[in-house]
């Protein structure tokens, strides 16, 4: 899959590249930007950008920077993930930067991806998961229009290694 920018109103959607390992270094270092499971270059920058890199070579899952359209500040990040042609699926994730939080990106971008990813990719269902006391990523998702479709009990680990339950929202290319 060959990297792609999206122009999405206030913000824009663009691949990352090697310019922004400040931001990250500021991003992996945020205990509120959760990473789960947390993998191995979680806490190098450079290996960050390169296994992007390396999921966009593999069509495994694009992702993006989300770019202030005007002053071109980094606010966030959304991704797919585990996307799977045969089954026209995929997980779709996402954070913010501390001073962006509250202020609707998270919501622009996965708005952003999800009509993308329906369209450009053709998929027909993209699921999204939070940890249940994630409140702000629950009014994201139903914000976007997944439906909450149940709970996935002892779910995932990184939560100070503990079992956490995990919401699953998801959204058909037939929703309106």
């Amino acid at each position: 899959m060959e990297p792609v920018e999206i122009a999405a109103g206030r913000f824009q959607l663009r691949p990352w590249n090697e310019h922004d390992a400040d931001v990250l270094t500021r991003a992996l270092g945020d205990p509120r930007i959760a990473h789960h499971p947390p993998e191995p270059e979680d806490a190098d920058p450079q290996a960050w950008l390169a296994e992007r890199e390396r999921r966009w070579a593999s069509g495994e899952g694009p992702s993006f920077a989300v770019m202030d359209a005007v002053t071109g500040e980094i606010r966030g990040h959304v991704a797919l993930r585990n996307v799977a042609p045969r089954w026209r699926t995929a997980e779709i994730g996402y954070w913010t930067l501390q001073d962006a939080r509250g202020r609707g990106v998270a919501r622009h971008a996965v708005g952003a991806l999800t009509r993308w990813a329906f369209g450009a990719l053709d998929l027909h269902r993209v699921e999204l998961r939070h940890a249940v006391a994630n409140e702000a990523s629950c009014a994201v998702a139903k914000a976007c229009g997944y439906a909450l479709e149940g709970v996935l009990r002892g779910c995932v680990t990184g939560f100070d290694e503990d079992f956490t339950d995990v919401h699953l929202h998801a959204r058909l290319a037939t929703d309106l």
